[in-house]
């Protein structure tokens, strides 16, 4: 059960399920805005990368919006997403 899992296990699969909700409703002809609050943030250097080309990918067929205020994950995000990601620091 989810209650098992650690906190960053338990997180990953939260992005993934919605990911995978956000696929099926674009299917479906409906996109929207993917918000996602620092759901990377118990991830290491690997699956950041991962989920940052998740968020590229899902930015192809709608918005997908990432919050952080960790500075390895905006450079993971320029790294992995390149000229195309929109980085704003308030």
């Amino acid at each position: 059960p989810a209650e098992a899992m650690s906190k960053g296990t338990r997180f990953q699969l939260y992005l993934a399920l919605r990911a995978a909700a956000y696929a099926q409703m674009v299917e479906n002809g409906t996109v929207l805005p993917f918000f996602c609050d620092d759901v990377f943030e118990t991830f290491d250097d690997v699956r950041t990368r991962a989920a940052c080309q998740l968020m590229h990918r899902i930015g192809q067929s709608g918005q997908a919006i990432y919050l952080t205020h960790h500075q390895h994950v905006v450079d993971i995000a320029r790294e992995t997403c390149g000229e195309e990601v929109v980085i704003h620091q308030l």
